[in-house]
């Protein structure tokens, strides 16, 4: 057993895989790739490019728009994605997207104000407005719970209570004049307004008069 253990041992400290030589030459593992330049003919001007090129996709050009129209809106959804300052891939891709959900909301009810239409059109142009801007306050909680700025639980284990104190497990929330208050002060009865009943000092029976009426 010991000399199995022994084995194991070694087994788990052995250094991780390189790539191995094949008949076809050297070969990465599954998980990884070779750098893109390695294989496509391109360069980073092109890349810049096209990653450029994924904001103007995204948003809606009318018929007839000049070409410094065109670059201002590219320039101002340009303006509204570093304005997210995304740190990593993940919120570069969610400040894409939400740059995409706004252009499309607004379009949505650009649309919705068009004079002569249809009920029906203002109300489906409406709808879709709302999903839109719903998406983007879910696409904003995504962010903020990746940057770790949602919402916090604190986790109490122990609990020490002194001699003569009190210890309240539940929610607590500070309440203002006026209001309500939770715990075990709310189902204390209130205060009586009744005169306290002074109990009299007992009287000798033998001492008691008796007073008859007409004698």
């Amino acid at each position: 057993m010991a000399h199995i253990r022994g084995m194991a041992r070694k087994k788990d400290q052995s250094p991780k895989a390189k790539p191995a030589e094949t008949a076809l030459g050297v070969r990465l593992p599954a998980h990884q790739l070779l750098p893109f330049d390695k294989i496509i003919k391109t360069s980073s001007i092109a890349v810049e490019r096209e990653k450029l090129n994924e904001i103007p996709g995204l948003l809606w050009f009318p018929e007839g728009l000049d070409e410094a129209a065109r670059n201002a809106r590219i320039i101002k959804a340009v303006d509204l994605l570093e304005s997210v300052k995304p740190a990593d891939g993940i919120e570069a891709m969610l400040a894409v997207q939400m740059v995409g959900t706004h252009a499309a909301a607004m379009e949505c009810l650009r649309r919705a104000m068009v004079p002569s239409q249809t009920f029906e059109g203002r109300a489906s142009n409406l709808g879709h407005a709302q999903k839109m801007m719903s998406l983007y306050a879910r696409q904003l909680a995504a962010l903020d719970k990746h940057r770790g700025k949602g919402e916090q639980k604190v986790t109490v284990k122990h609990v020490h209570v002194a001699s003569g104190g009190q210890a309240i497990v539940g929610n607590v929330e500070a309440g203002t004049a006026g209001e309500p208050q939770s715990g075990p002060a709310a189902s204390a009865p209130p205060p009586s307004l009744e005169a306290p009943v002074v109990p009299l000092p007992a009287m000798d029976p033998g001492k008691v008069r008796t007073r008859v009426r007409g004698k």
